[in-house]
């Protein structure tokens, strides 16, 4: 053709890129249904629901790293597992909200349609090896999650947390791509392994491109919620549709620490590593502390949980205070048990509670242990999971990233993590002592839907299966991820 060249994708591509099309297309038929069929409307949470089984279920290659489009995504065992991981979060959001949906009478079809272009933009961002590639990802998934954070238009207090976290997150993202336009000019390249590559070449880290990377760290910490990072999280979790938060809460951290390990192994590469270790030890400690200590004083479970978040992301970031390639099994089985206790979690939270625009006070579910038994129960897991109590996954979790602390010397990281998960275990067991030990009060009458119940009952059961049974995920992990 005279003036103008066909570009043609390879098949291997599209093939790589299969899960996240697959969501697109999902949600595009999903509001395509509602646009010319309103009475299959009620379609709307089943279609997504298959939607994700079936992009779970879409092969993705092998533990061999597979570069695709010219190198800027990448497949590889870690990006497969995490995947999973997200798709999990999501899984567990739709069969929560399919109740939320009926009970507070909000259109199923561009919920449903949003969340799965947000799920897409999450893996797009876990794979993505270039930083411009990396950028629009996180505003394909940041737009989608402002807007269902403030879903329910009705609800003063999921409008106002919207806007306070598009503010902030809007401002984040300026970070973002001021980072990477710094870097761009520093290296000449927006490749994560070329920066590290150049960086290295030029005699180590320049004062120019040591800002864009804290300025890519304090973008990436904002999405994982550390300290000083986490202010928008209580009130967005406490505004934001409950069921949401089940994924709002798991997904968008899964991605986050992956690009912020790629960024990390940049300054690795580029100079002998121990300030960015030691950044990592600071952030981990600092949000650890805070995160416990400020969650002891919530007498609102979703603020509770959202503090507790954010001591999570610091147990997660011990293993990058030490951080030399060899920790995915650590951090893999972390989000993991992260994923399924706090998703199942907040999906169960938001079948407990007929307001969506009051406190959700942790009193409120005062002898609710016998009225509610097996949502009680999942509910319970959950939370002594995030606790770290063994049997469960949670536990288990824990246990790999302060071995991981110990093996590499820093033994007062593991102990400060030890420490703060005992106190922690003082928050979640108040709500389990409030279910079962305090008289019962007087409560609306509530149905709880199969959805909901199946939703708990994948969470409890999951992080009690794996905790009991750790070796078949840990094998996984090693075969796919390690190698």
């Amino acid at each position: 053709m005279s003036g103008s060249e066909l570009y043609f994708v390879p098949s291997a591509d599209l093939l790589g890129l299969s899960r996240e099309l697959l969501l697109v297309a999902g949600g595009v038929v999903i509001l395509l249904l509602d646009a010319f069929f309103p009475r299959a409307r009620t379609a709307a949470v089943p279609l997504a629901l298959l939607t994700v089984l079936g992009a779970a279920a879409l092969p993705t290659g092998g533990d061999t790293p597979t570069p695709s489009f010219g190198a800027l995504l990448t497949q590889d065992g870690v990006t497969s597992l995490l995947g999973v991981v997200i798709l999990i979060a999501t899984f567990l959001c739709l069969l929560a909200s399919n109740g939320y949906l009926r009970r507070e009478r909000l259109a199923p079809a561009e919920y449903t349609a949003i969340l799965l272009w947000c799920a897409a933009g999450t893996l797009l961002m876990l794979r993505a090896t270039e930083l411009l590639t990396v950028f629009v990802a996180l505003e394909l998934f940041s737009i989608c999650l402002y807007t269902l954070a403030g879903y329910h238009r009705r609800n003063v207090l999921a409008t106002e947390s919207a806007i306070k976290y598009f503010l902030m997150g809007a401002f984040v993202s300026a970070f973002v791509l001021l980072g990477i336009a710094i870097l761009y000019g520093e290296t000449g390249t927006t490749k994560v392994d070329e920066i590290a590559l150049a960086l290295n070449f030029s005699g180590g880290l320049t004062p120019a491109a040591m800002w864009g990377l804290l300025m890519l760290v304090a973008g990436f910490g904002f999405k994982l919620s550390l300290v000083p990072f986490h202010a928008w999280a209580p009130d967005a979790y406490q505004g934001a549709p409950s069921p949401f938060v089940a994924f709002f809460s798991v997904a968008p951290k899964v991605a986050s620490a992956v690009v912020l390990i790629r960024v990390l192994e940049i300054g690795l590469y580029a100079e002998d590593g121990g300030n960015w270790r030691s950044l990592m030890a600071l952030l981990a400690a600092a949000s650890m502390i805070f995160g416990t200590v400020v969650a002891l004083v919530q007498r609102d479970i979703k603020r509770m949980l959202a503090y507790s978040g954010i001591a999570h992301m610091g147990y997660l970031l011990i293993p990058l205070a030490s951080w030399d390639g060899s920790a995915w099994t650590s951090i893999i089985v972390y989000l993991l048990a992260y994923a399924l206790m706090n998703a199942g979690a907040f999906a169960l939270v938001s079948a407990l509670y007929d307001t969506t625009d009051q406190p959700h006070l942790i009193d409120s579910l005062a002898g609710w242990g016998y009225r509610f038994p097996g949502v009680s129960i999942a509910l319970t897991i959950c939370l002594l999971s995030l606790g770290g109590i063994p049997p469960t996954l949670g536990f288990e979790a824990k246990y790999l990233v302060f071995v991981e602390a110990v093996r590499a010397g820093n033994l007062w990281l593991a102990l400060l993590g030890a420490v703060t998960s005992v106190v922690g275990i003082f928050y979640y067991l108040r709500v389990v002592y409030v279910l079962y030990m305090k008289p019962e009060t007087a409560a609306p009458r509530l149905t709880i839907d199969f959805e909901t119940r199946l939703a708990g009952a994948i969470g409890g059961g999951g992080v009690l299966l794996l905790g009991l049974f750790p070796d078949w995920i840990l094998g996984l992990i090693q075969r796919l991820a390690v190698g």
